[in-house]
C-alpha cells in the first residue's frame, strides 16, 4: 500500500524542481548582468552591478538547496522509512520561507507573495508527515485463520 502522503510529496517536490531550475537561470542572469554592469566603468554602475551579482549568487545557492530538496522528495516519496529526512527538510523550508515573509514586512515587499511562498514548504512538510505516520502506524490486526476455528474452542 502506498504511503498516505506519497502523491502530495511527489507533486510538491516536482514543483520545487521546476521552480528551482527557473530560479537558477534567473540567478545566473543576475550574476552575469551584474558583472556586466559593474564592468561599465562608473562608480554607481559598479555598486549596482556588485549588488546584482551578489543577489544572483544568493538566488543560485537557495535554488540549489530547493533543487536538492525536490530531488530528495521525489526519490523518497514512496519510502515511509525515509520520511523523517523529508520532514526535517520541510521544517527548514518553512523557517526560510517565514524569514523571507518577515523580511518582506520591513522592506515594503509584497506580503502576499511571502504568504504564497509558505504554501509549498507547508505542503511538502505535510506530505512528509503523512508518510512518517504511515511508517509508524501499526499493522492492522489479522483475523484468526480458519484452522484455529475448525477444532472448536480450546478448553
Amino acid at each position: 500500500m502506498a504511503p498516505k502522503g506519497k502523491t502530495m510529496l511527489k507533486v510538491v517536490s516536482i514543483l520545487y524542481i521546476i521552480f528551482s531550475g527557473i530560479s537558477i537561470l534567473f540567478g545566473l542572469l543576475a550574476l552575469v548582468g551584474g558583472g556586466m554592469i559593474a564592468a561599465g566603468g562608473d562608480m554607481m554602475g559598479a555598486g549596482v552591478g556588485a549588488v546584482a551579482a551578489i543577489m544572483g549568487v544568493v538566488v543560485i545557492l537557495s535554488s540549489v538547496f530547493s533543487l536538492i530538496v525536490g530531488i530528495i522528495g521525489v526519490k523518497n516519496c514512496a519510502k515511509p522509512e525515509k520520511a523523517q529526512v523529508c520532514f526535517v527538510l520541510g521544517i527548514i523550508l518553512i523557517v526560510l520561507a517565514a524569514l523571507s515573509l518577515i523580511s518582506s514586512f520591513g522592506s515594503n515587499g509584497n506580503v502576499f507573495s511571502g504568504l504564497i511562498g509558505l504554501v509549498l514548504p507547508v505542503l511538502y512538510t505535510l506530505g512528509a508527515y503523512w508518510n512518517k505516520q504511515s511508517a509508524i502506524a501499526p499493522a492492522a490486526p489479522q483475523a484468526p485463520s480458519d484452522d484455529a476455528n475448525r477444532n472448536g474452542p480450546e478448553l
